[in-house]
């Protein structure tokens, strides 16, 4: 997996105590991956997961996030992806 141009990684965790928000422990949106935890605490697992995610985007800038609105989180295939992307890198 190759990224193209720089990705900011932030920790927000007041913005996981908002409603839409508290369901994750990180949200990807283009090139900006935001923690609910400190990378060091938040884990591997979740980095590799997020990252996976700017890729993603990179490559299908208006697929992937929209593909949420008619597949769903749980069986979306950029979900699954970046599941095994994080299960990979174990």
């Amino acid at each position: 997996m190759r990224l193209r141009r720089t990705v900011r990684i932030l920790t927000v965790p007041w913005l996981f105590r908002l409603p839409w928000f508290s369901r994750f422990d990180g949200y990807t949106m283009w090139d900006l991956v935001l923690l609910r935890e400190p990378p060091g605490a938040a884990g591997d697992d979740l980095i590799c997961h997020e990252l996976c995610h700017v890729w993603q985007m990179q490559h299908r800038p208006l697929a992937m996030p929209l593909s949420y609105l008619y597949r769903g989180y749980a069986s979306n295939p950029y979900e699954v992806e970046a599941r095994a992307a994080a299960e990979a890198t174990r």
